[in-house]
């Protein structure tokens, strides 16, 4: 029997992984469909095939084979928490008598796998209780939604965005994140893990879901967010982390010139355009403040009108953040 009713035990399949695998997607166990037919995620209503090769901008493929040989390609590995149980039915909820599979063991003996992604909440928390402290080395990873068909509620398109971070993290495109919270309200921090990358400000646009795989904070991007709250409680005026400066030519060059800004004072636009050798160049100059990623580290709030009134913040016009921060460094200075 399949199904593990009446004290009949189901055991999980072998792991799908090689030498060059990177990211491994860690489940809980294979419902009845996937046991029945001796595949992973074989239930026709499970999204996992179909997130798989829509992160990748590709059209499924039926043979089972080909999709096995489509994740090895890409370096994905698959793999669950649990090596046999007891279950009615398919149901994480129904799983008892549990035996967990060796994942620690899998991951130390192949050194690729620096990530892994569990696929719903219960993978998560057996992952995290029971397997991360069996392992010799730092291991990135995250809870992604459940591709179960019990988890139907949550729309396709929110669930490929959220499945799209497993694309970011085999690009490298992976960012940690600190939150702190301030006098101004929640602040996150960002870092690549060798320079801050961004800084959300509150009414900030926050970073899209899809665009990086976000972890929690790393050694630089704590080290950033406590500078900042040291530069709130008034004994902080300059920091000592890498930031990054990205942009135009121009916009890096107007970065540059911020950054020795000094605290407590303010520079208008007609006069940094003229510091970086633009003058009459104020407009581009507002364009640059306005795409800083890393507000306050780079203090584009120093930035004002020839006639000394803030104007815009963020690309806010006459956002009030931007004078309860000179405020605040008047009162400190």
């Amino acid at each position: 029997m399949v199904s593990g009713e009446n004290g009949f035990r189901i055991k999980s399949f072998k792991p799908v992984i090689d030498k060059n695998s990177r990211v491994l997607i860690l489940g809980s166990m294979p419902g009845n469909e996937s046991l029945r037919l001796r595949q992973y995620y074989a239930h026709p209503r499970n999204l996992f095939w179909p997130l798989i090769y829509n992160i990748f901008g590709c059209e499924p493929q039926d043979d089972y084979d080909l999709r096995i040989s489509f994740l090895m390609k890409k370096g994905i590995a698959l793999w669950d928490v649990y090596k046999s149980c007891t279950r009615n039915g398919s149901l994480d909820n129904n799983i008892r008598n549990e035996e967990l599979n060796d994942v620690a063991g899998l991951i130390k003996s192949h050194p690729g796998i620096n990530v892994v992604f569990c696929n719903g909440g219960e993978a998560e928390k057996q992952f995290r209780t029971n397997i991360l402290n069996k392992l010799n080395r730092p291991i990135l990873y995250k809870r992604l939604y459940s591709t179960s068909p019990a988890n139907a509620s949550i729309p396709f398109q929110k669930k490929y965005d959220n499945w799209l971070q497993i694309r970011r993290a085999l690009e490298g495109r992976i960012l940690y994140e600190y939150i702190l919270n301030s006098r101004i309200g929640t602040i996150k921090v960002y870092s690549d893990g060798r320079v801050i990358a961004r800084v959300i400000l509150p009414g900030g646009n926050d970073i899209p879901d899809n665009s990086y795989a976000i972890f929690p904070e790393d050694e630089l991007s704590e080290k950033a967010g406590k500078q900042v709250i040291e530069y709130f409680n008034g004994t902080r005026k300059s920091f000592s982390v890498p930031v990054s400066i990205e942009g135009t030519e121009f916009e890096k060059k107007i970065y540059a010139i911020l950054k020795e800004i000094p605290y407590g004072t303010t520079v208008s636009y007609s006069k940094l355009a003229v510091m970086a050798g633009r003058k009459g160049a104020a407009r581009a100059v507002g364009q640059a403040v306005r795409n800083n990623p890393v507000p306050i580290l780079i203090p584009c709030h120093r930035v004002v009108a020839s006639s000394g009134k803030t104007i815009g913040f963020m690309g806010i016009r006459g956002n009030s953040l931007q004078n309860e921060l000179l405020q605040m460094e008047n009162n400190y200075a």
